[in-house]
């Protein structure tokens, strides 16, 4: 008697499409063993990671050479005070203090600074904990990371992202290879920690691409044991004296397209006087190929065949010129230091003139210029130069008094452009280098001083 019931719910379901997709879904699940694909894991929370380091991360401040208020990051690297911050941060800086995460702030004192590496040493009258480490070696491409910095002056700031790149090159005078990530950074994050999911520090914070002074997704971070091996060098001697060759070179590969009969190589393009490559007898169009008795392909070869030498040391390379190879040995020298960014600074022409007469106006702005690149035009009214009102005919001997004289951090200008004033500090156009004006364009960027 209950057949029928059976059978019109059956009826029923048969040409249902849903159950019928289900029901072979499930029968090829049971026929061919297909499991269904597994859950993706939940993102990585960074809170409890950021908890772990943040009591020894600090803020770098500073005045001095214009340049004053929060400047950058850092973290406590070993007990007893230790800080590691970035060169660039405390570059030209007369004061330095630390603001410590309670808030508090101190003088700090710099034991050691390494330009080529990016890496300064300060010490701390406290003893916040050190930070734990973990090998950037062990990096791969993906690995979620964070930066925790103090970027546009937010203090304390945390951004997640994951490594692009675990050992990029960037710089063909260094020899270290940097972490790539695309957590935000912004100035402000240098020196500060790159850490991982479980809150060790993997790298530190030194740089965006491309000199973009905003976050453009490509963060470099200098491998945590390269910092290491600086810093204890700096806390060990005080300093650390690179080696010099004088020379200016450039990768064969760079001129291949115009030269294409040169081989693969270092090209010399310079050779400084009285330098020790003169001395070795190394000349301009000399073309490197092997340092030590290793293989030379480009500068940063080089870079790194100089990075265990001190000066004092030898260094063998083998140069070819007309077919003919040889070898020569040069005793290496100490690296100049870089003027202090506390010196004063050369004169420098800003661009700008002014209408003759009494007034204020600009007549032209020169390209090329820094008020050229600043945007200034035409037509903007001049206010006042380095704090000092124009008044009367005094806007043009203001300005040229400010170009004789610049102030370490650049020249003030008020300008006003219809109903808007704006503060404009404008300092001298960068070069290629101090001591090569010459060549300065697109195309000399490969060349590089060693």
């Amino acid at each position: 008697m209950t057949f029928p019931t059976v059978f019109r719910i059956s009826s029923a379901r048969r040409f249902d499409p849903t159950v019928l997709l289900l029901g072979t879904l499930a029968l090829a699940a049971v026929l061919f063993g297909v499991r269904p694909a597994p859950a993706a894991p939940p993102p990585i929370d960074f809170a409890a990671a950021a908890e772990r380091v943040d009591p020894s991360c600090v803020g770098i401040l500073g005045r001095g050479a214009g340049r004053s208020g929060d400047r950058g990051a850092g973290f406590v690297l070993r007990p007893g005070g230790i800080v590691v911050t970035a060169a660039h941060v405390v570059a030209g800086l007369g004061e330095i203090a630390v603001r410590l995460a309670d808030g508090g702030e101190v003088a700090a004192r710099v034991v050691g600074v390494d330009e080529l590496s990016d890496v300064a040493v300060l010490r701390v009258p406290a003893d916040p904990p050190p930070v734990g480490l973990a090998p950037a070696g062990s990096l791969r491409r993906g690995v979620a990371v964070a930066a925790i910095g103090d970027p546009l002056g937010f203090a304390g700031t945390l951004t997640v992202g994951h490594v692009s790149s675990p050992a990029r090159p960037f710089d063909e005078t260094s020899p270290y290879d940097l972490v790539q990530h695309d957590a935000a950074l912004n100035p402000g994050s240098s020196g500060g920690p790159l850490i991982d999911a479980e809150g060790r520090v993997v790298a530190m914070n030194v740089a965006i691409a491309d000199g973009a002074r905003r976050h453009v997704g490509i963060g470099l971070a200098l491998p945590i044991e390269v910092v290491e091996h600086i810093a204890d060098r700096l806390l060990a001697d005080g300093d650390l004296a690179r080696p010099r060759l004088g020379l200016r070179l450039r990768a064969a590969a760079t001129l291949r397209a115009a030269i294409p009969s040169l081989a693969a190589g270092i090209v010399v393009e310079a050779v400084e006087p009285a330098s020790p490559a003169a001395a070795a007898g190394l000349e301009p169009g000399d073309l490197l190929v092997a340092a030590n008795d290793r293989p030379l392909d480009r500068p940063r070869d080089l870079a790194r065949a100089l990075e265990t030498l001190r000066p004092g040391d030898e260094l063998r390379l083998t140069a070819r010129a007309a077919e003919r190879e040889r070898t020569v040995t040069i005793r290496l020298a100490a690296a100049p230091r870089r003027q202090p960014a506390t010196a004063a600074p050369e004169a420098v022409s800003l661009g700008l003139d002014l209408e003759p007469g009494a007034s204020r106006r600009i007549a032209a702005v020169a390209p090329d210029t820094p008020a050229g690149s600043a945007g200034l035009a035409a037509g903007d009214e001049l206010l006042a130069v380095s704090g000092r009102r124009v008044e009367g005919e005094g806007g043009a001997s203001l300005l040229r008094a400010a170009e004789a004289a610049p102030a370490p951090g650049g020249v003030a200008l008020l300008m006003r452009r219809g109903d808007v004033t704006r503060l404009v500090v404008l300092g001298p156009r960068g070069r290629l280098d101090a001591d090569a004006p010459f060549g300065s364009n697109a195309e000399a960027l490969s060349s590089h001083l060693f």
